[in-house]
């Protein structure tokens, strides 16, 4: 299938958020791993979710309290960028797609100068069939309690996943299997 039939068929789909699977796909890490995702889902959303849930977090320390205020700033900061300039509109190196009746289709993109698809939403469900090789990195303790706050957020569960043959079995979504992109 061609990243166009593959752009058609999910431009099918309700527009509402739905599941999508893709089976056996494999990152750069060597990693295999099944993936049951959230697709359609909107991102500005997740963005007002994540700044709630951080505003009812308790610190534990000083690094978490600083984590917490830095990570609603980033959050915020992101939401007016959206509000400002809508994701379909925003000029960053990647094309976004539009059905017949010109709705922007959420969670599939193009990068222009690679034209590599990318697959993003929120991950519901993970299962690590074969464990990648991950570098040991040193992280300052604000940056440690930062991801652990953004884990707890709606917005520290969007992935995006590179579409290539080889790096995905298949993927299905509403009854309707895909193949990936020729």
């Amino acid at each position: 299938m061609n990243n166009e039939k593959f752009v058609m068929e999910l431009s099918k789909l309700r527009p509402s958020s739905t599941f999508l699977t893709l089976k056996g796909y494999r990152n750069e890490y060597g990693e295999v791993a099944d993936y049951s995702i959230i697709f359609h889902m909107s991102y500005e959303n997740a963005l007002r979710k994540s700044i709630n849930t951080l505003q009812q977090y308790i610190p534990i320390n000083d690094v978490y309290a600083q984590a917490k205020n830095e990570l609603i700033d980033s959050f915020e900061s992101s939401l007016n960028k959206i509000q400002e300039t809508p994701i379909e509109k925003i000029e960053d190196g990647y094309t976004r797609f539009f059905d017949e009746n010109n709705n922007y289709i959420k969670g599939i993109k193009l990068h222009a100068a690679t034209q590599t698809l990318h697959l993003y939403g929120l991950v519901s469900q993970k299962k690590i069939l074969i464990p990648g090789t991950y570098s040991k990195k040193n992280k300052r303790e604000l940056t440690i309690a930062k991801d652990k706050l953004r884990a707890m957020c709606s917005v520290g569960k969007f992935r995006q996943f590179k579409i290539f043959p080889q790096n995905v079995d298949s993927i299905s979504v509403e009854n309707i299997s895909l193949l990936p992109p020729e």
